[in-house]
């Protein structure tokens, strides 16, 4: 399902994370728009759900990290959402999201280290994908104002995130 260099690696990843503890259910690596780049499901799991799952929990960290954002908690690191019958923990690897689905029987402070491991290593994998392979890397120019290439790459990062989650938010609509 993965179309990336490191498919493996990554598919690799997800079958140590549901390896880990038998109350993890489902493993979804998403990117943030919401599309689902792997999975690992302990039980038979219908690919449209999984799609749906991958968005949802891609629209739900990016709202949950401009919440933060807005009220200066700084970095967003697990989103742990409780339910009577187990947990859902949603982490950034960078520019996608791992998300679990467990039982309630899981260890928690287990399952957010191996998730944290795990989101690092996956960070690192696509990392080294997304860079390109200079020989030479040159200094970008040192900017005359301070303040305007500041501004101008918050906006950027703001105009992408609001990017980022309306098409989240429109791939959800199609569920």
């Amino acid at each position: 399902m993965i179309f990336l260099y490191g498919a493996d690696q990554i598919n690799a990843i997800l079958h140590e994370i549901i390896t880990s503890d038998a109350n993890i259910n489902h493993v979804i690596l998403a990117d943030k728009t919401g599309l689902t780049l792997a999975y690992s499901s302990r039980f038979d799991f219908d690919e449209f759900e999984t799609e749906a799952l991958g968005a949802i929990a891609s629209a739900v960290y990016l709202a949950s990290e401009q919440q933060g954002q807005n009220v200066g908690l700084a970095e967003l690191d697990i989103i742990i959402s409780e339910f009577s019958d187990g947990l859902i923990l949603v982490a950034s690897c960078g520019s996608t999201v791992l998300c679990l689905i467990t039982d309630k029987g899981v260890q928690l402070g287990l399952v957010r280290r191996t998730m944290k491991m795990a989101a690092e290593k996956v960070r690192n994998i696509l990392d080294v994908e997304a860079k390109p392979k200079t020989a030479v890397e040159t200094p970008s120019p040192t900017p005359k104002s301070k303040l305007e290439p500041v501004m101008t790459e918050e906006k950027k990062v703001q105009d992408e995130f609001i990017s980022d989650l309306e098409l989240a938010l429109r791939e959800l609509e199609q569920f």
